[in-house]
């Protein structure tokens, strides 16, 4: 008897529920937005710099752009196009900070909750949305949030408007709308530009409902969505190829961006191919079991959700996140930030806790606008405190600019007229950013291609930057001499040394 009233609670809809989002539950998700963003990521104003590497090197690559230097032909990273369209708009807004990123990341977060709670409310009443605090503090204080901007964090308010549609579809049993097939279509383009390796999630929801479609006999919908999604990958697609023409440089997007990513960025540990897919998902699934675990057991749980609500709805989310998790870990590399695009799954997690809720609480939940106030606001203090308490980068909030090597050697360096800089064998680890200096050197950082590092040793050996900048290892070098050492600690409890040369005149 207390299986079946299970079963039936999963089923329900709680049609009676108010299913809109109004303006005080809109307000909260962006409050939650700005407090998760504020305290988690570093490019917030609370720290005096994002000193992680991978946020620095879009930044420093949006820098150039804006100065009019053509990304991969005149300053290489491996990143889509669009990531750094994201962040020349960034330095637009603010060049000397990461103030604009942060105004970005918190549009992005919002965007994010607010379709996550959309999912939400096809399943549940408008208050499962003052749960979403749980959803923000889980994925903001895990490891693979890493210290903000990064390019799986700016994708997942794309991938959840999608993953709302496909489901939207499914539980009403009508198909995608025109409209929301040409924003698919933007959401995807604009993924395939940002990185494509994470269009994984776009493969498996696109081949679930082709077959979707054909069952239901939408012969007609189906091209309509086929040219609707085509046309608003187009829309987004144009200014990329546009840019890239104009500045005469076609040959290096396709070089850098799909060639060297695919070809020699990704890594096999032994010959045997399907053997190194089989070793490289593998060591995947630790990454993200130890990066993001607690959103996985959140994942797990909404699958056990849809698989009692509907198998369809369980094999629609099962085949994109496999798809996701494929795509995303079988080129071998596996850093533990790629998994967050996985967070677009959570919500689902959140409508099983509260069935669970409902079911455990077996009176009618009020909807009173005080209760639901005063619930709102201690749900957004629990977010303050979890953020504060289990955020990874919070250590940093104790130190100041000029505790940092950035601004150090950033005083040291100003004392030369027109200074050039070099990040030598490591990522750009923010001198760039916090120099006011622009790089003069394509291969401005310590890259993982092989011929990045033989063209940085060509850089020092033709003298072509006044200062390089080595972090925890020292070079021995005719032309350069070591004039500053100064350690800060980079990651919570984990130092490194930064070591200033400067050109011998």
């Amino acid at each position: 008897m207390a299986e079946n009233r299970f079963v039936r609670s999963m089923k329900s809809t709680d049609i009676t529920g108010k299913r809109r989002l109004g303006v005080s539950y809109i307000l909260f998700l962006f409050i939650l937005a700005v407090i998760s963003i504020t305290i988690c990521s570093k490019s917030s104003p609370v720290y005096p710099l994002n000193n992680w590497d991978d946020a620095n090197c879009f930044f420093t690559v949006g820098r150039t752009t804006v100065n009019g230097q053509v990304m991969y032909r005149d300053i290489f990273e491996q990143k889509g196009p669009w990531l750094y369209f994201i962040y020349a708009f960034a330095a637009l807004i603010s060049g000397g900070s990461f103030f604009g990123a942060y105004l970005i990341e918190i549009a992005a977060f919002f965007v994010f909750l607010l379709f996550s709670s959309k999912t939400v409310l096809l399943f549940c009443d408008r208050r499962a949305v003052i749960l979403m605090p749980f959803i923000a503090a889980a994925v903001c204080t895990a490891p693979a949030f890493e210290q903000g901007g990064s390019a799986e964090e700016l994708c997942l308010p794309l991938i959840a408007y999608s993953l709302y549609a496909g489901l939207k579809s499914i539980v009403s049993e009508k198909p995608v709308s025109r409209l929301e097939w040409f924003f698919i279509g933007i959401t995807s383009g604009t993924v395939l530009w940002i990185k494509f390796s994470l269009l994984g999630f776009y493969l498996g929801c696109g081949v679930f409902l082709v077959f979707y479609y054909i069952k239901q006999k939408w012969h007609r919908e189906f091209i309509s969505f086929l040219f609707m999604l085509l046309a608003g990958e187009a829309v987004i697609s144009v200014p990329v190829f546009a840019y890239f023409i104009i500045n005469g440089a076609l040959r290096e997007l396709f070089d850098v961006y799909f060639y060297c990513n695919i070809f020699v960025y990704s890594v096999r540990s032994v010959d045997n191919r399907l053997l190194a897919v089989v070793l490289n998902l593998f060591e995947g699934t630790k990454s993200l079991l130890y990066s993001f675990g607690f959103i996985c057991a959140v994942n797990i749980c909404g699958g056990i959700y849809l698989f009692f609500r509907s198998r369809r709805m369980f094999g629609f989310v099962l085949c994109s996140c496999l798809s996701a998790f494929l795509l995303i870990y079988v080129g071998g590399r596996r850093y533990i930030y790629y998994s967050l695009v996985l967070a677009v799954f959570a919500p689902l997690g959140l409508v099983l806790i509260y069935k669970v809720l409902r079911l455990l609480h077996k009176k009618k939940l009020p909807d009173g606008s005080g209760i639901n106030t005063v619930f709102g606001s201690c749900m957004l203090c629990y977010t303050v405190l979890t953020s504060l308490i289990w955020s990874p980068n919070t250590y940093m909030m104790a130190y100041s600019r000029s505790d940092m090597p950035q601004y150090k050697f950033a005083e040291t360096i100003s004392q030369t007229k027109d200074p050039t800089i070099l990040n030598f064998r490591f990522l750009d680890g923010g001198f760039y950013t916090a120099c006011g200096i622009l790089p003069n050197c394509r291969f401005f950082c310590g890259l993982n291609i092989p011929y990045a590092t033989s063209e940085q040793e060509r850089y020092v050996r033709d003298g072509d930057v006044d200062y390089l900048i080595t972090r925890d290892e020292t070079v021995h070098l005719e032309n350069y001499k070591l004039i500053s050492i100064e350690s800060f600690e980079a990651h919570k409890n984990s130092y490194s040394v930064y070591y200033l040369y400067q050109k011998i005149t």
